[in-house]
């Protein structure tokens, strides 16, 4: 891939030194509408540039997705497009804030101050930010080189892409390359010049990319090593049922004719590359067919086989219905199972239920979802299957473990339970995505010396009153937590927990 570059990149500086001639001696309207044009020719070009990179990068990209060899080149073409893509905009950035400080556009979409001087020399020579960009173009070269691995490629590449920082002249009177550029030039003039960085930019990433892409280039890869493949439509088939298999060469073009396969001693006609093997097994059990695949090299002459053994089984029709986690289906969860059909197409079974609603997912797979404990039945037909029927028990979620923290009961410090904000209801053992939260509980603060204290809370966190308390304890105080009540999916009403009891150490 490339583009229309030299030409027109020739054409684009020849109109930038002519116009600025002009400029020094003559500035009228008319020349700066000139560079103003100029302008917008050096961003169409950038443009058209850029669009040419964009195609590059996809077939870069697409290459790597066929070929995982290429894949580091995919990931350095797209740091080149970063690379360049951000030094253009921040040159759009540095034209728009020109633009904006000598006075916005009018209402041709033109700069007002196409004229002004003064902007330009504060701003890039005399607050920096030519300095600025210099670097950047420096910055943008050195990063986009670095991108090359091979030294004598690199070395061939500088020469080959712009962005050149240009010395300053030594009879210039001019001690920086910043104001050796723009001191005293007009916002007109400096536009199409800051375009042309731009392009210069997108001319760089496009010399990167089109190494990139040569180098993905897979037109000399010649297979090296053959294998008999054989793909049958089935391994396992029933009895009575017709196997298709399709025997070709791996890695060998469609189009050769210098290919002949057997099976079983039996020559098959070889079309596009592949032979097709039928048989009708009439009895049950492992089968296995030898196959042998011949290749002529078209230069020497010389044939090569290429020998494989295709084992297959042929039973009855059967089906299996197996929960993924579980023996049985828990109320307020999904609940994954599998199904597993010998000898049925997928397109032909049929799956039905009692007591459960079931969602079917992928592969086999399927999520149960049963309202209410008690049985589900999952019953499979189709495809010659006599209509099999599976029971599970369906229970409600097991009843969880209050804990403070990571703790049941037992001793704890004053700064540690202080630390807690609340109580949880923690579902031990459980393989199951499910969360029960804690609805209330009465906690009760019982102190060495002096009465007991009762909280009653609402919700797992502890509220206000709670934390009153708790910021009161004292070493040897005993925290009692009862009544506690939760609510786990599916539950239709709460439950109550068992208590916890802590001794304040």
């Amino acid at each position: 891939m490339s583009i229309p570059k030299e030409p027109r990149q020739m054409m684009i500086n020849l109109m930038y030194i002519v116009l600025t001639a002009m400029l020094a001696l003559n500035v009228s309207a008319e020349i700066l509408n000139a560079f103003l044009t100029m302008d917008k020719g050096i961003v169409e070009s950038s443009e058209i540039v850029a669009e040419s990179n964009r195609r590059m990068l996809d077939a870069i990209n697409k290459q790597a997705e066929a070929y995982s060899q290429f894949e580091h080149l995919s990931q350095k073409a797209e740091k080149a497009e970063a690379i360049s893509a951000a030094f253009y905009n921040y040159v759009s950035k540095l034209k728009q804030e020109i633009i904006d400080n000598s006075g916005g556009l009018d209402e041709n979409e033109l700069p007002k101050g196409i004229k002004n001087k003064d902007i330009t020399t504060r701003m890039l020579v005399k607050e920096g930010k030519g300095d600025e960009l210099e670097e950047k173009i420096k910055s943008l070269r050195f990063e986009l080189l670095a991108l090359i691995e091979d030294e004598q490629i690199r070395d061939q590449m500088e020469k080959r892409i712009p962005l050149n920082v240009k010395p300053v002249p030594s009879d210039s009177d001019k001690k920086s390359w910043a104001a050796f550029n723009f001191y005293q030039m007009p916002v007109a003039a400096i536009l199409p010049l800051l375009s042309k960085f731009q392009n210069d930019a997108k001319i760089a990433e496009t010399a990167i990319l089109e190494y990139f892409l040569r180098k993905t280039d897979v037109t000399f890869v010649k297979p090296d090593e053959f294998e008999a493949v054989v793909s049958a439509n089935k391994s396992y088939v029933i009895r009575g049922e017709e196997l298709t298999a399709e025997i070709f060469l791996g890695a060998y073009s469609s189009t050769a004719d210098n290919i002949s396969i057997t099976v079983d001693g039996r020559s098959y006609p070889v079309i596009d590359g592949k032979a097709v093997f039928k048989t009708r097994p009439q009895s049950l059990g492992t089968k296995d067919i030898d196959v042998v695949v011949n290749v002529t090299n078209p230069l020497s002459g010389e044939v090569k086989s290429y020998t494989k053994k295709f084992i297959y089984e042929v039973g009855e029709r059967s089906v299996t219905v197996s929960a993924d986690k579980m023996n049985v289906f828990y109320v307020g969860v999904d609940n994954p199972f599998s199904i597993s059909a010998a000898g049925i197409p997928s397109n032909e079974m049929q799956v039905s239920a009692e007591g459960v609603n079931i969602i079917k997912n992928s592969n086999g797979k399927y999520t149960a979802k049963p309202e209410r404990p008690g049985w589900a039945k999952i019953t499979v037909s189709g495809g010659g299957l006599k209509p099999t029927s599976f029971e599970y028990r369906v229970k409600p979620i097991p009843t969880p473990i209050p804990m403070l923290g990571d703790l049941k009961s037992g001793a704890i410090s004053i700064g540690r339970l202080k630390a807690y904000k609340g109580i949880r209801a923690v579902l031990e053992n459980f393989d199951f995505n499910a969360k029960c939260h804690i609805v209330d509980f009465e906690m009760v603060r019982l102190p060495k010396l002096g009465d007991p204290i009762v909280v009653k809370n609402k919700g797992g966190d502890f509220n206000e009153e709670t934390l009153r308390v708790i910021d009161k304890t004292k070493h040897s105080d005993i925290y009692y937590f009862d009544e506690i009540r939760a609510k786990c999916p599916g539950d239709i009403i709460t439950r109550k927990l068992n208590g916890m009891v802590f001794r304040i150490k």
